[in-house]
């Protein structure tokens, strides 16, 4: 039996999400690369810079790495495909579309209420106000100004900051105190400040695996679900007696699986 005092532990951090861009324009159908980059991948990479004893490996999948890159570019040129984060940076001189203001209601209140929304009274104001009129009809959401949406838009950044993000920045502290009427020079500080955290995940990782505190591994790129592109009876393995398709096998699974593969090793 091995000794105990001489057991460890492996640390495996999957960092992984799933393709969101329009084939076509290249467009971002959902925010959650850029939003996890800025709370989770920059908070672990935080946990793991202040303990220089802790050893991880951490899995990134090619097609999260595709993505973030991705986000580094847009921030670079200005040309954003993402249009929660192009409101953010919204330029106040024409006003909101009916479209833009959908899109702030959709998502901006897609939130885990109990941790990223009351906690914060500003944010939970917006949210009853919006209820509340909402209540009455949707012709009293008329009354709703564009800078309701800002606040909006703003207040949810705000809450997908992580912790050790807004710990070490001056400006979230002063617009969390600040609550509501944020500038436009306020929202384009904040869209500064998630383009310098998105920006540095990739590379922040490298500098952890280049001092060895990290192992950097990956997956098939699109993370397809390779055993079961093997060998369907692979299912079986977590759920024993689970019905199986009536074919013998995925067509090319192994092929499929061979291209995958190579790909996330030369991305």
């Amino acid at each position: 039996m091995p000794d105990p005092a001489r057991l460890s532990v492996v640390l495996l951090w999957h960092m992984h999400q799933p393709e969101y861009r329009d084939g076509a324009s290249g467009e971002f159908a959902q925010p959650w690369v850029y939003l996890h980059a800025l709370k989770d991948y920059a908070d672990m990479a935080a946990h793991l810079e202040r303990h220089p004893e802790v050893r991880a490996a951490v899995n990134f999948v090619p097609v999260l790495a595709d993505q973030l890159e991705d986000y580094c570019d847009q921030f670079a040129t200005g040309r954003i495909r993402d249009p929660l984060l192009a409101l953010l940076a919204r330029d106040p001189a024409a006003p909101l579309a009916a479209a833009e203001r959908a899109l702030a209601i959709e998502r901006c209140f897609h939130a885990n209420h109990e941790k990223m929304v009351q906690p914060y009274p500003a944010y939970r104001a917006l949210h009853e106000l919006y209820g509340g009129l909402e209540r009455q009809g949707r012709a009293a959401l008329a009354y709703l100004s564009d800078q309701f949406y800002y606040d909006l838009v703003t207040w949810y950044h705000l809450a997908w900051t992580g912790e050790t993000v807004r710990r070490g920045s001056e400006l979230v502290a002063r617009l969390m105190a600040a609550g509501t009427g944020f500038t436009f020079a306020d929202r384009q500080a904040l869209f500064a400040l998630v383009g310098a955290v998105v920006r540095d995940i990739l590379p922040r990782y490298a500098r952890l695996a280049a001092g060895g505190r990290v192992e950097l591994s990956t997956s098939p790129h699109h993370h397809p679900i390779a055993p079961l592109l093997l060998d369907f009876a692979a299912a079986r393995e977590a759920k024993p007696g689970l019905p199986l398709p009536e074919a013998a096998g995925y067509p090319g699974g192994a092929a499929r699986v061979d291209a995958h593969v190579r790909s996330a090793l030369e991305s």
